[in-house]
């Protein structure tokens, strides 16, 4: 109650002594627009990413198979060669173990490579980080976080021998306009094909 008399008295009043509404309601306006302002939640910069499901994941790494085709000497190979997807897989700060929320993706993971469209592929699991930090470093992190996964996969009753790792480090960059970019540190997982018999 006392703001709104202070309100009242820093109002001007017109010649007949009445007070300007219009002004005494556009100085609590921009009295309380700090605390507006402030109580609106900011944007996390580490928001945690939608866990993509097991059918996404089959669905990305297996689409559906096209017929090759020559056009002008040129052969079209079939489109689910090179399928992949890339996962976010949350690991502890500059380490390769995992968080506890990477159990719903590689959940998801585990399941899509154990349904009947993969369960005869091989796959390499591909560990990416962003470009902060010593290149070296980074190429080694990235490879023990691949090994993690791979850990994981095969704790969970995936075959280790459908399952090879490598680390990029920094070199594929997911943005590589933006090299600092979080979404660059990532697991991709990329189907070789059926595995040998």
């Amino acid at each position: 109650m006392t703001s709104t008399f202070r309100f009242l008295s820093l109002a001007r009043t017109d010649q007949s002594g009445r007070i300007a509404w219009s002004e005494v309601v556009a100085s609590a306006i921009l009295a309380c627009l700090p605390t507006l302002i402030l109580a609106a939640d900011p944007p996390q910069a580490d928001q945690a990413k939608p866990v993509l499901s097991d059918t996404q994941i089959a669905e990305a790494l297996k689409p559906a198979k096209t017929r090759g085709f020559t056009l002008r000497g040129l052969k079209r190979a079939d489109a689910a060669e090179s399928a992949s997807v890339s996962l976010n897989i949350p690991f502890e700060y500059n380490s390769s173990e995992l968080k506890a929320e990477a159990s719903a993706q590689l959940k998801q993971l585990q399941s899509a490579l154990a349904s009947d469209a993969l369960r005869n592929d091989r796959f390499m699991v591909a560990g990416h980080t962003d470009a902060k930090g010593n290149p070296a470093y980074n190429k080694k992190l990235s490879l023990r976080r691949a090994e993690s996964v791979k850990r994981y996969l095969v704790a969970s009753g995936l075959d280790a021998s459908r399952l090879d790792t490598i680390g990029y480090g920094s070199e594929h960059l997911l943005s590589p306009d933006r090299p600092d970019d979080p979404q660059n540190r990532r697991v991709e997982i990329r189907d070789l094909g059926e595995a040998p018999n």
